[in-house]
């Protein structure tokens, strides 16, 4: 484990500089008055220009169902509390987004609903409307997934991500999508 600040550019860089990276996954969060108003943009900043710097390409960013162009997808009570009491850490997810979005990287803007601390389902899916609840656990391999799939098909997009309802994105798994023979 390497220590550091992810809005200091010298420790995101050691981070780079341990081993070589394929692909990045970041998932910051904290409350604004603990973390400031912008650690989601800086942060992201950060670690976009040291991925650029470096050559790698590949992004997976996890914001909140909410944020940027998914405000309706969110249910009644949260949209409140976003207009209130998490006001300033939307206006940052919000400003984190359009940072990755004018990245030119190959990312995936993941915005996943309700987060639990249930074990994992295996279902991801992709929702147009209100989103439902998904552990903790989906959400990681729907980014490992983004960033290590070479066909990944949200490459440029922003899922809002949900164990309940919606469109079902399954990986194939067989072996012959695993280039083995039968």
């Amino acid at each position: 484990m390497i220590g550091g600040s992810v809005t200091d550019i010298a420790d995101v860089t050691k981070v780079f500089e341990a081993e070589t990276i394929d692909g990045v996954i970041i998932g910051l969060g904290g409350k604004t008055s603990d973390v400031g108003e912008t650690m989601l943009t800086d942060g992201t900043n950060v670690v976009m220009n040291v991925m650029k710097d470096k050559g790698v390409k590949r992004l997976a960013v996890i914001t909140s169902i909410g944020a940027g162009d998914s405000k309706d997808q969110a249910p009644f009570f949260f949209k409140v509390l976003m207009a209130t009491a998490m006001k300033k850490i939307f206006n940052d997810k919000n400003n984190q987004e359009a940072a990755v979005m004018g990245s030119g990287l190959d990312y995936c803007i993941v915005r996943p609903g309700g987060l639990t601390v249930e074990a994992p389902t295996g279902i991801v899916n992709v929702i147009d409307g209100q989103a439902g609840s998904i552990s903790r656990a989906d959400v990681a391999e729907f980014c490992l997934d983004a960033v290590l799939m070479e066909d990944f098909p949200y490459i440029g997009a922003s899922p809002c991500i949900s164990s309940v309802g919606g469109t079902g994105w399954v990986k194939d798994r067989s072996s012959k999508a695993r280039g083995e023979s039968m």
